[in-house]
């Protein structure tokens, strides 16, 4: 089950500081078609082989220029942070928080809108329940992007295109399979310094060694799920502010089953937490409220001294799992604000 992450009060929709702005230029540099071709002296360096999230072994013939990304998850945040605009966009409706179903989250607006006219030219594919592949196929790519969603999908979108398929949250993973695919390895490592230098600096007056987190998920109240493997970027963000997981929880947990499933009435295990972090993908934070109301839950530390932070869904909550270079601030504010529990 991955969905995306919102506070319980609405954070302000910044635009792109810290690493952000400093990448604006990177992206405008890197985004047009004379970027990419200096980038890798030309068509020289095709045809490549990339091993994609899945460990498919893909065969790309000729530089891409018309990539079409699937899913605006994993795949758009990997092409936009690298300054390339795709042809196509997969565009989940989130429209109850991006105002329209025909917009996207407001990292991916703003990094569209820096590439001009050629980001201005996406055309935007609503995402069903499989996709279109007769949409794809209209798209004329030379390369197709995206998660599961396309991976699964692969032999029959494979006839059309190249199939690249990006592993679920690791944002620098997939910045190098991206960047790899693209003849943009160098670029893509650039960025990852520059945005774990961004990281580094942010959090470099915070001293919560010792200080104990539970990230966990909540759909409703039968179930949690426990966030246990740095792959996953709120869990990185979390360890490298010092903080350290329930480790009797997060055990199980590996970078390919980064999340953890949990019976409700297994809450308790989470006593050892000194603060908590509940991501509710429910509709109206519905599940959370509930949650609240359950004695074993009602009973724990970080709940009885107020150190529990609530993110429904929207925005953040979308924001912090397709976490990276776009959209760096959330993901620190989101510290910051756990961190402020227990001053």
């Amino acid at each position: 089950m991955s969905t995306l992450i919102a506070p319980e009060r609405p954070i302000t929709r910044r635009t792109l500081l810290g690493a952000g702005l400093a990448l604006t230029a990177l992206l405008a540099a890197c985004g047009t078609d004379e970027a990419r071709e200096a980038a890798g002296g030309g068509d020289d360096a095709y045809p490549r082989t990339v091993t994609d999230g899945a460990g498919v072994d893909v065969v790309i013939p000729t530089r891409p220029r018309r990539i079409a990304c699937g899913q605006n998850v994993w795949d758009l945040d990997a092409v936009l942070a690298l300054g390339v605009a795709p042809v196509q966009m997969g565009l989940r409706d989130f429209a109850e928080y991006t105002g329209s179903p025909t917009v996207s989250w407001p990292w991916h607006e703003q990094a569209l809108r820096g590439l001009g006219d050629a980001g201005a030219d996406v055309q935007r594919l609503p995402v069903g329940e499989e996709p279109d592949i007769e949409a794809i196929a209209a798209s004329r790519p030379d390369l197709i992007i995206g998660d599961t969603f396309i991976g699964d999908a692969r032999d029959t979108l494979t006839p059309l295109a190249p199939v690249l398929q990006v592993a679920s949250f690791d944002w620098r993973q997939n910045l190098r399979i991206v960047g790899d695919a693209l003849d943009l390895r160098a670029e893509a490592d650039e960025l990852i310094e520059q945005t774990d230098r961004t990281i580094a600096a942010a959090l470099a007056d915070r001293d919560l060694a010792g200080a104990t987190v539970g990230v966990f998920a909540v759909y409703d109240t039968t179930a949690f799920y426990v966030f246990g493997d740095a792959t996953i970027p709120t869990v990185d963000l979390f360890q490298r502010a010092g903080f350290s997981l329930v480790e009797d929880l997060v055990a199980a947990a590996t970078p390919e089953e980064p999340r953890v499933e949990y019976s409700i009435e297994e809450i308790g295990r989470l006593a050892p937490a000194d603060v908590l972090l509940v991501v509710d993908y429910s509709a109206g934070a519905a599940a959370s409220t509930e949650l609240a109301g359950l004695s074993l839950y009602a009973q724990l530390p970080a709940v009885q001294a107020g150190r529990v932070v609530v993110v429904p869904q929207g925005e953040l909550a979308q924001g912090l799992s397709v976490f990276g270079p776009l959209n760096v601030q959330l993901g620190l504010d989101l510290v910051t604000r756990a961190a402020d529990t227990l001053a």
